[in-house]
């Protein structure tokens, strides 16, 4: 079984190279060898958030394949009231939560406070973890996972890796350390960056946060079921024990999303 925790239905900024519907994550899944998805809407990133829950509720229902994150805006308060979309939709697990799209900084109180209600009320939330902007570091997402212990927090983009601005290309590993430093038994980190086509960043990523708090991500549809598969077959050329492979690939976020 492999589960990919972090995908995007809809499209991206307007770019068609950049889309997938339901059908087609489908269709991509069986050519990739994926066996769910848990998505959030483009839509409710780059536009409307609450719109975009809407369509992705009645989306994921049409889906085999598809589990469905609700997105929430602390610049439009109102969408936290699209959580209640968790109890009439059972395909929802979580809620996705990303500053740097929605202009806005984890480092403010009134911002933590804010997640804080959501993480009051959700199982899960995804973060999108981005170092070069400043809105969505690591510390800051430690920093709230520390005062939610009881709401599991994946930090995504391999919680932020590619932070050299100036050199794209070479890994940072200082958010990695500073995970691996702070112990959260609640914060899980995905492959969901294209930082894992590098060699050894993947093998240094779970040496520090180890396999029982890595899981696989592809940030779909920016990749498509060949990049999918590679990123799976990376994972399987670690060599690491059939258990460790298997939590990374589908354990962890089988227990993270309640299957």
């Amino acid at each position: 079984m492999i589960i990919d925790i972090h995908g995007h239905l809809g499209t991206i900024v307007q770019y068609p190279m950049y889309t997938a519907d339901g059908p087609t994550l489908d269709r991509w899944a069986v050519e990739a060898g994926v066996d769910l998805f848990c998505v959030s809407h483009s839509k409710s990133i780059f536009y409307d958030a609450h719109e975009g829950n809407l369509d992705l509720d009645r989306d994921i229902k049409k889906t085999e394949k598809l589990l469905g994150y609700v997105v929430v805006n602390p610049m439009f308060p109102d969408t936290i009231k699209d959580l209640s979309l968790l109890d009439s939709n059972r395909k929802f697990r979580g809620a996705k939560i990303h500053p740097d799209c929605h202009g806005y900084n984890l480092k403010l109180d009134a911002i933590q406070d804010f997640l804080g209600e959501v993480a009051e009320r959700v199982p899960l939330m995804l973060f999108h973890t981005s170092p070069p902007s400043g809105l969505s570091t690591a510390p800051e997402i430690l920093r709230f996972a520390k005062k939610h212990p009881k709401t599991n927090i994946v930090m995504a983009h391999m919680a932020g890796i590619n932070s050299y601005p100036n050199y794209p290309n070479f890994p940072n590993f200082e958010a990695l350390e500073a995970v691996k430093a702070a112990a959260c038994e609640n914060v899980y980190v995905d492959t969901a960056c294209g930082m894992i086509y590098v060699p050894g960043v993947i093998e240094r990523m779970v040496d520090l946060i180890g396999p029982d708090h890595s899981v696989y991500g592809t940030d779909v549809p920016m990749i498509r079921p060949r990049q999918m598969r590679f990123e799976i077959e990376t994972i399987v050329s670690l060599g690491l024990p059939q258990e460790s492979q298997d939590k990374i690939l589908f354990g962890n976020s089988k227990r993270l999303l309640g299957l």
